[in-house]
């Protein structure tokens, strides 16, 4: 899936079961060995998710007020969009290395937000999305792998 998105689309499942995106999450520390911490956001339309992003940036743009699940403003020097998406569903693994070997926690979380930064291109435009971090949610519960040793 290459375009602006492409980045959002390694931080998505598009299942309903939380062990699921968590095993996603977990899958991901794989691909990025240095990573400590991994979020998937899970259990939202890929088109829904990326269309909130895209309406915030317009809605800026066009000076109106954020109304959705997303808001966006501008960074100071204009080259990054800073967006918060709301009401999601996450799971969110930590890595900790204790006496030489990983240990993995992951947690689920609802109606959470999550930061997204994106390139802005002359300054209104939407270039691709480069970050994601999360922010806060309702903690649910903690989660298990089936085989947390594999990586």
């Amino acid at each position: 899936m290459p375009g602006q998105f492409e980045f959002l689309d390694k931080h998505y499942d598009p299942t309903d079961i939380p062990e699921v995106a968590a095993q996603t999450a977990f899958e991901r520390f794989g691909n990025y060995p240095n990573a400590h911490t991994s979020t998937v956001i899970f259990n939202v339309a890929w088109s829904a998710l990326t269309d909130a992003i895209s309406q915030a940036v317009l809605t800026y743009v066009n000076g109106g007020v954020a109304t959705g699940s997303a808001a966006a403003t501008l960074s100071e020097d204009g080259r990054q969009w800073n967006i918060v998406l709301t009401g999601l569903q996450y799971v969110n693994a930590t890595r900790t290395v204790v006496q030489g070997r990983s240990q993995y926690s992951i947690a689920e979380y609802s109606n959470g937000s999550v930061f997204v930064n994106a390139e802005a291109l002359g300054g209104q435009l939407l270039g691709d999305v480069v970050h994601l971090s999360t922010g806060f949610g309702t903690w649910v519960k903690n989660l298990q792998l089936k085989n947390p040793s594999a990586s």
